[in-house]
């Protein structure tokens, strides 16, 4: 009795020896009560939010992209490589048991000296059974990894989700600046056109001296400007629509839908999302959804590191027949089987599991400065743009009275050059303004729309349901 409660008074200290606090999960951000800069519209983007803006190449594009792009693919590859991570390691609380076959033959020299009259100089063996190993999961090692592997798969798959709500905004955001692009071209093609012009005539005037050389001058230096600004748009056209290519998976010469742009005044169909309220936007993004799983994760694999410490315990076994010659195999006699319960208790190692441990709670450390940092960007994402449509809508009616001035100004200088009261001149410069104004109005447009696919995307690009779990 004496000698068994010292083999438990040793054990005892062994353990509290490796005993160690578990880790604190790190606090969370509480939300505010509502946004700085809130529109009375409440109602966030819903799924599909792209089709209000009735736009139907949008929407195309938009499925081809979400079908076809290769981001996309490599995110939903690392989620089916963490799922199939977590029936590996589910597999681990489960015995293995492999089942084992052998024949072995051999004959003995007759000139080695140990072979006797009577005994056989062959033998043959043929053995059959099978063989178990179970590690007992007394601390819950393997419970612990297993839920940092369903964890991460989860983070994946909500990864997989970000990645959708980001390219449908990014392909949005793309097809809205490709638009603005070719309007520019075609305002700075009109407002080259104009400039050319209006050189000409000044140019006649200086040869019939009416004028000196100094308008000449500055009305050439306007047309090279003009002719430079075309070339820059025709470039960044062709920049966005490698972009767009890009992103639906599409070769580099497919023609893109086409854009009309008859219409002098350019007034696009915009939905009005609103930001909703602080608290919602933390189970409306998915993004903060898988940071929040990755600290799970990490909370998971410190809870397995500490496991460490403590002493493993397997069950090995074997049951079979073995027998020569084969024809016996399956008999009583034939049979074998063996038991041995393993205890592995850890001693020394050079402080490996100190080094594991200190690891496994830094990346604790990580994860929760991460989420954090993925809460604080998603509020500071809702509030920028929230800013930005308020601005940007306000710029775009200003625009809107510009363009239509200007374009009044353009129809009353054609009537008096008709009447003959006017010369060339006045409807050259009233044309170049109006591609001008234009233009301005245009951009502002497209970028108001682009500025609501930021806000969609910033409030969850209408993801709300859970990723299914592995």
């Amino acid at each position: 009795m004496k000698r068994l409660n010292k083999k438990f008074l040793i054990a005892a200290l062994l353990l509290a020896g490796c005993a160690h606090e578990a880790a604190v999960r790190p606090d969370g951000l509480a939300p505010v009560s509502e946004f700085a800069h809130a529109t009375k519209e409440n109602k966030i983007a819903g799924e599909q939010w792209w089709k209000s803006f009735q736009d139907p190449a949008l929407d195309g594009l938009i499925e081809r992209a979400l079908k076809a792009n290769p981001d996309l693919a490599i995110a939903q590859a690392h989620w089916r490589e963490a799922r199939a991570g977590v029936a590996a390691v589910n597999a681990q609380l489960l015995p293995r048991v492999d089942a084992q076959a052998s024949y072995q033959s051999s004959r003995t020299s007759a000139e080695s000296g140990k072979n006797f009259p009577t005994m056989p100089r062959r033998f043959d063996t043929l053995t059959v059974g099978g063989q178990v190993n179970w590690e007992l999961d007394l601390w819950n090692r393997n419970a612990l990894n297993s839920q940092a592997a369903l964890a991460d798969a989860v983070a994946a798959g909500y990864s997989v989700e970000n990645a959708k709500v980001s390219l449908a905004a990014e392909v949005a955001r793309l097809w809205f600046a490709v638009q603005a692009a070719r309007l520019d071209s075609v305002c700075l093609s009109d407002e080259f056109k104009a400039r050319y012009r209006e050189m000409e005539i000044t140019e006649q005037a200086v040869k019939a001296g009416l004028l000196s050389t100094d308008p000449l001058s500055t009305a050439q230096l306007a047309a090279a400007q003009a002719k430079l600004d075309e070339s820059n748009a025709s470039r960044r056209l062709a920049g966005y629509e490698g972009a767009l290519r890009a992103l639906i998976g599409a070769p580099s010469n497919e023609k893109l839908p086409e854009t009309n742009f008859k219409e002098i005044k350019i007034k696009k169909t915009r939905p009005e999302f609103g930001a909703g309220i602080p608290s919602q936007l933390l189970l409306s993004r998915p993004d903060l959804a898988a940071a929040s799983a990755k600290l799970d994760a990490a909370m998971s694999h410190e809870g397995a590191a500490r496991t460490d410490f403590y002493p493993t315990v397997t069950l090995n076994g074997q049951l079979g027949w073995q027998a020569d010659p084969a024809s016996r195999i399956g008999r009583g006699s034939s049979g074998f089987w063996s038991l041995m319960p393993a205890v592995d208790i850890p001693i020394f190692d050079g402080d490996r599991r100190e080094a594991q441990l200190e690891a496994a709670r830094s990346r604790i450390d990580l994860a929760g400065a991460e989420w954090r940092k993925a809460v604080l960007n998603a509020f500071r994402e809702v509030e920028v743009t929230l800013v930005d449509i308020k601005e940007l809508g306000e710029e775009v009616k200003l625009a809107e009275r510009v363009l239509e001035a200007v374009t009044q100004r353009l129809e009353n200088a054609k009537t008096r050059f008709t009447a003959g009261v006017a010369d060339e001149r006045e409807v050259v410069i009233a044309t170049r303004d109006q591609s001008l104004a234009r233009r301005t109005h245009a951009d502002l447009e497209f970028e108001l729309s682009q500025t609501v696919v930021r806000l969609a995307a910033a409030t969850g690009g209408g993801w709300g349901a859970q990723v299914s779990h592995p």
